[in-house]
């Protein structure tokens, strides 16, 4: 099997959060999430040691992007959660300060993301790339 298949979470009313989020960013940390999402569609998971890091602790199916700079950005994603062993569903972008969440609930919130898309697999669409 080659990579992960991409997905986003998608609100109640059909919008695409982390797409919108990831248009809030400059176009450097934009290029640098594509670059690791792209290498997470491309290659076998076993073969990417620390492109995701997590599970975060006390929140066992949810896990992060590390990209640095001026701020440390972790957008959170879970494995599937309709089928783990293929897909990433990207849930939320975040950030942390300090090693503080910004927003301040953001894996309890990942959390409810995920299981809204366990209840209703709608939830989510294919990711879109942001250029």
């Amino acid at each position: 099997m080659r990579g992960y298949r991409l997905y986003d979470y998608i609100d109640y009313r059909g919008v695409n959060q982390f797409e919108n989020w990831t248009k809030g960013l400059d176009k450097g940390y934009r290029g640098r999430l594509n670059r690791k999402l792209k290498a997470l569609e491309d290659n076998e998971p076993d073969l990417l040691p620390g492109l995701i890091s997590g599970p975060i602790t006390g929140h066992a199916h949810i896990y992060k992007i590390k990209l640095g700079g001026r701020l440390a950005l972790r957008p959170l994603l879970c494995k599937g959660p309709i089928n783990n062993k293929s897909e990433l569903t990207l849930l939320m972008g975040a950030v942390e300060k300090g090693f503080r969440w910004e927003p301040r609930n953001a894996p309890e919130t990942a959390e409810r993301l995920r299981q809204e898309i366990i209840d209703n697999p709608q939830r989510r669409c294919d990711h879109v790339k942001v250029l």
